[in-house]
């Protein structure tokens, strides 16, 4: 066995590790807090360990396997850009997910709207870099590979660039402060993102030894962010320590409104009760009992009034 395919062998078995261990950081922090945020974070998780684990080792193995085939250089140059494109959905869906977390790591509204605005601009966006490219303003290196490479490590630096931007903007700390994510690790990991993308923009530049540790370093940069929010983050403080109710709907990220229903819940209230007083509808209130509920991670009203107290240390 060539010391090449050793190094192949020894990236794939770390890469996998790394894997691992970031999905598996990600579950832990959802199922302990059972907070939105940490549901995005772990599709955001899912969707871009999908994408490199395709992209990445499914290329690397099709070069093996056209290395026995006598197949002409069109083909396989063809190939070898028509793999990694099939994974780039998992790659956009995880920038999605990775700029809802900043939205929420900084308590700015999430809104739909984002999702229609987000995805139309990254198509309009493809479709010309494709005609820029059709024009050959954009020149197209033989190397194919190196190519698609170099576009998608372009988009994926601009994405966290407007990671760490909404964390610059936003003036409102106490978000950042229930995560321990602040404007530095965001910056850190803008840092950390740029030096990955150097390394994959020129990873065939020295052979299979700077193919490996670019793999290594684009592996290990998309696992910082659920690693950095496991060992710093606060949330375990705030739930051990009582708070007052404002605090409590801060921390699970209940809304004006829910918390409105989640005093009524306490007292006691039925549904058809609380949507009399607030001047709602009852399927409103059931809605917005299934968010409260979804939030908490508790599964009946008594469990919500429990928890309350709990960690109020008031009884409603």
């Amino acid at each position: 066995m060539s010391i090449e395919t050793i190094s192949y062998l020894v990236t794939f078995i770390l890469t996998a590790g790394i894997s691992a261990l970031a999905l598996v950081v990600s579950v832990q922090l959802f199922q302990q807090f059972r907070k939105p945020v940490l549901a995005q974070l772990l599709y955001q998780q899912i969707f871009l360990f999908s994408f490199l684990i395709y992209s990445i080792w499914g290329n690397i193995l099709l070069k093996i396997i056209l290395s026995d085939i006598q197949i002409g250089t069109s083909l396989s140059t063809k190939l070898a850009v028509f793999v990694p494109m099939i994974g780039i959905p998992f790659m956009i869906v995880s920038w999605f997910m990775l700029l809802k977390i900043a939205f929420e790591l900084n308590g700015l509204n999430n809104s739909k709207v984002f999702g229609f605005i987000f995805f139309p601009t990254l198509v309009v966006l493809i479709l010309v870099i494709d005609f820029l490219i059709y024009l050959e303003i954009i020149p197209v290196s033989e190397d194919a590979d190196l190519f698609i490479v170099r576009i998608l490590t372009a988009f994926n630096f601009i994405i966290y660039l407007i990671f760490s931007l909404v964390f610059l903007i936003h003036k409102k700390r106490k978000y950042q402060n229930q995560s321990g994510f602040h404007l530095k690790a965001s910056l850190l990991l803008l840092l950390a993102v740029f030096i990955s993308s150097a390394a994959m923009s020129f990873f065939k530049q020295f052979g299979f030894i700077s193919i490996c540790i670019s793999i290594l370093l684009a592996f290990a940069t998309s696992a910082l962010l659920p690693m950095y929010i496991y060992l710093n983050n606060s949330f375990s403080e705030t739930t051990n320590k009582n708070m007052n109710f404002d605090a409590f709907c801060l921390f699970y990220e209940i809304s004006k409104r829910e918390a409105e229903i989640v005093l009524e819940i306490c007292k006691g209230l039925t549904n058809k009760a609380i949507a009399d007083k607030l001047f709602i509808t009852l399927q409103t209130v059931k809605d917005h009992n299934h968010r409260i509920f979804t939030k908490t991670g508790v599964k009946s009203r008594v469990q919500l009034t429990n928890l309350v107290r709990e960690k109020t240390g008031q009884k409603m």
